[in-house]
């Protein structure tokens, strides 16, 4: 017999509430797996008629050495959106605060310049060989990837050998957000460098293997790029303040499309006409994570911000922050 996904004291109470979750269409994976952790943990407390107590809160409150401040207010937002339903099912909680815990300020994307982004590319073409890592010959392209394309690091690093079209300059984007499919274009200047790549990387390479890989051909992964890429800041005078403050890989995709409407608007190009274009473009799910950018990018390169103000009117004014894609997991 298949052992269940919920095996603590409130197992059948979490598997209603996770079936519910998805009854209304939504995969609701991350919920469900933050939602095992809380009921692992309860493991260790005398549980009764799924009755969540208060030396349980609390300990479950408390804020671990390894995470975050949102992290932390993600793990203790599942236990009350459960406890609210525990309460739906007759099963009361009186321990937990009576407001459900607010998002903790979101990381502010840092867009380099165009003069920062010269000098990250030319270090990066400097990286030199190693016999222990293929990062020289890896690196180039990623990250040339990820501010020419607005690829998340996820993408990238799921990209495999077949992904890449180099006839048709198009990348296969398999698995994006949401497990999501897409397809990117790419320019034909960053599509000659992939050429050039593929002839130096994947000469005699078989299908399946990831597009860039290590010394054993497995995918690079999210900490090797990061360490580099903090190193590449290092070497052209960049700071960095740490994790939750940056800057981040991800804020290559950020600075790829504040660029992108600061072009736009120089050219006096409408940007409300190519904000539909550049949310499919990058995978976003409807225009108003993109919209965001506008203010971002005005903020930005101040010279542009009179002519963001101009076309969107009240709607620059009432733009808010929206987390969908920058406080999204590298």
């Amino acid at each position: 017999m298949e052992q269940s996904f919920f095996t603590g004291p409130f197992a059948s109470m979490c598997e209603l509430y996770v079936a519910q979750k998805r009854a209304t269409g939504s995969k609701y994976e991350t919920g469900a797996r933050r939602l095992r952790q809380f009921d692992d943990f309860a493991k260790k407390y005398n549980i009764q008629n799924y009755q969540i107590t208060s030396d349980l809160v609390n300990d479950y409150c408390k804020q671990r050495s390894t995470e975050n401040a949102n992290s932390r207010r993600d793990r203790i937002y599942i236990m009350w959106t459960f406890a609210e339903f525990l309460a739906a099912q007759g099963y009361p909680c009186s321990c937990l605060p009576p407001d459900k815990p607010k998002p903790v300020a979101a990381h502010t994307p840092y867009v380099f310049s165009m003069e920062e982004i010269s000098d990250f590319f030319r270090q990066l073409e400097s990286m030199p060989a190693t016999n222990f890592t293929t990062r020289h010959i890896m690196f180039p392209i990623l990250f040339r990837m990820l501010y020419g394309c607005g690829l998340r690091i996820s993408e990238a690093l799921m990209l495999k050998k077949e992904d890449i079209d180099i006839e048709k300059g198009i990348i296969y984007v398999q698995h994006g957000k949401g497990d999501k499919e897409r397809i990117v274009v790419m320019s034909d200047s960053l599509c000659r460098k992939c050429a050039e790549f593929v002839k130096i990387a994947h000469g005699e390479t078989d299908e399946g293997v990831p597009f860039l890989y290590t010394k054993s051909f497995s995918k690079l992964s999210t900490s090797s790029v990061n360490y580099g890429f903090r190193e590449i800041l290092w070497d052209i005078g960049i700071p960095y303040y740490g994790k939750d403050v940056g800057p981040r890989v991800h804020d290559l995709r950020h600075t790829f499309i504040c660029h992108n409407i600061r072009k736009w608007a120089e050219a006096g190009i409408p940007i409300h006409s190519k904000l539909p274009i550049l949310a499919k473009y990058v995978g976003h799910s409807s225009t108003n994570a993109t919209q965001w950018y506008i203010r971002l990018t005005a903020e930005s390169f101040p010279y542009i911000r009179q002519v963001c103000e101009q076309e969107f009117g009240g709607i620059y004014d009432n733009i808010e922050f929206n987390k969908e894609d920058c406080n999204e997991p590298d």
